[in-house]
């Protein structure tokens, strides 16, 4: 069996461990899009247990990049959905293009917290 060496430090005559999360976990934590930030703060005030696991075995950026591009993914497409479904009666008015946009948002939003954001990933 491989031995497994670590080094500590000491601080007022105990000896704490020398444990750093690797830099780039770091980097792609720092990357996350709106949706990949919910998620992981979804994770982490509901299920802690999941969040601490994937946190110590270094996947919790990759599964919170893979909610980001999901979620974004499905906003784009229920977006479009309800463009389509939604014609404006005058294409030319800026106002309304705007306000079918919002509410196309909008709804594709509720829907992306509900079904990809706030799941057990």
């Amino acid at each position: 069996m491989a031995e497994l060496t670590m080094t500590y430090h000491e601080v007022d005559g105990l000896l704490y461990p020398d444990i750093q999360m690797p830099e780039e976990q770091e980097v792609k934590l720092t990357n996350l899009g709106k949706y990949g930030i919910l998620a992981m703060n979804y994770l982490k005030e509901n299920e802690p247990a999941r969040y601490k696991t994937l946190y110590r075995f270094g996947k919790l950026a990759e599964k919170m990049q893979e909610v980001e591009k999901e979620a974004n993914e499905l906003l784009d497409m229920l977006t479009e959905q309800y463009l389509m479904k939604h014609k404006p009666k005058d294409p030319s008015s800026t106002m309304e293009m705007w306000k079918l946009r919002e509410q196309a948002k909008m709804q594709a939003e509720e829907v992306v917290l509900t079904q990809v954001v706030m799941k057990f990933h």
